[in-house]
């Protein structure tokens, strides 16, 4: 029963807090964050355009990073020498629907489709297919494969396989990911925003994006 409550602690399960006061001024907020929503979806669809049209670059990166800034994504690196370029695989705990996208902001990487259908959705939002979805052991091959070619992008994998809240520990690592590479680059990550929870149990991609549009600001700190 204590392990079992232990693990409940990892997620979180309701989106608006339980704090009385926090949740007057979230609804005091309300009207102007529909309204910032609304502005953030319109420029979203240019930031789209121009992370597409752009090529793979540290410019492009830059400006989308920018860009990603105005749509309420902050990220903050703490000591970037710390990470080692020749590395060519990198692990991260995973807590919410974007985080593969804020760690390409500071650095070229690919993140496998793990589960989902394959498709525009999936390329749109930043993802590499690569089939297999089914089979962790077929993929891990095709992921030894892509790591083994010169001049391709760090791999980037998240070895919870599920989101938590980042508060207080981490899943157990699923094994298949270190079989890939015997070298990896640790990554911790942890998110903050004002009012709500930052992920919230079986919520959607495009939920967490309207939400994240809605709040004035997620601070992604990368260690």
């Amino acid at each position: 029963m204590e392990a079992a409550s232990r693990v409940e602690n990892l997620f979180d399960f309701r989106r608006l807090p339980t704090d009385g006061l926090i949740l007057t001024l979230l609804l005091l907020y309300a009207p102007f964050g529909i309204c910032l929503m609304l502005i953030r979806i319109f420029i979203g669809i240019h930031v789209f355009l121009v992370s597409s049209a752009l090529p793979d670059n540290f410019i492009r990166r830059v400006i989308v990073r920018a860009m990603c800034s105005v749509l309420g994504m902050i990220v903050s690196q703490s000591d970037p020498k710390q990470r080692d370029k020749n590395v060519k695989t990198c692990m991260a705990n995973h807590i919410t629907q974007f985080d593969h996208n804020v760690l390409s902001f500071l650095a070229p990487c690919h993140t496998p489709l793990l589960e989902g259908r394959a498709g525009f959705v999936s390329w749109a939002r930043g993802y590499m297919e690569l089939g297999w979805i089914e089979s962790r052991t077929r993929l891990a091959e095709t992921l030894r494969g892509y790591n083994s070619l010169e001049g391709e992008r760090t791999l980037l994998l998240f070895p919870e396989d599920e989101m938590t809240n980042g508060k207080v520990g981490l899943l157990k690592f699923s094994s298949w990911a270190f079989s890939i590479n015997s070298t990896i680059q640790p990554v911790v990550l942890t998110v903050k925003r004002p009012f709500i929870a930052v992920s919230v149990v079986e919520s959607s991609w495009l939920a967490e994006l309207l939400w994240m549009f809605f709040i004035p600001f997620t601070i992604y700190q990368v260690r």
